[in-house]
């Protein structure tokens, strides 16, 4: 018999009847292994420009989980050209202490402000 804590009342009513049943057993002694099976996804990017410079136009990143799809569409479509568009480069990612030019130079994204017409302009006009 283990002696760790139980997690729960209904656990500690069914170990009282493995008791009074004079029952040999082990509590949370066994590890059994499991993988979570792949979740298939789609990405539909925002704008895709005749040279294939691909665009994400974006207020800001919002949580992980939407940081974590852009990182691993680059990744798994490594011949991609993903750039980001941001209302405000300097805008805090939602619930990081980076912001959206910090995130985007972390991980190897081109960006700029849609203020920077600049820029823009120059993806517009360049060819691969």
């Amino acid at each position: 018999m283990s002696e760790r804590k139980r997690r729960s009342k209904l656990e500690l009513r069914f170990e009282e009847i493995l008791k009074e049943a004079k029952c040999e057993y082990t509590y949370e002694t066994v590890i059994l292994p499991y993988t979570v099976p792949e979740s298939i996804h789609k990405y539909n990017v925002d704008f895709s420009l005749a040279n294939g410079i691909h665009i994400e136009v974006k207020g800001w990143l919002s949580d992980h989980q939407e940081r974590q799809k852009y990182i691993l569409v680059k990744q798994q479509n490594p011949d991609i050209d993903l750039r980001f568009v941001f209302d405000n480069i300097n805008k805090l990612c939602g619930g990081t202490k980076y912001t959206h030019k910090i995130w985007c130079e972390k991980n190897g994204f081109q960006y700029c402000s849609v203020k920077d017409v600049e820029t823009i302009q120059s993806w517009i006009s360049n060819t691969h």
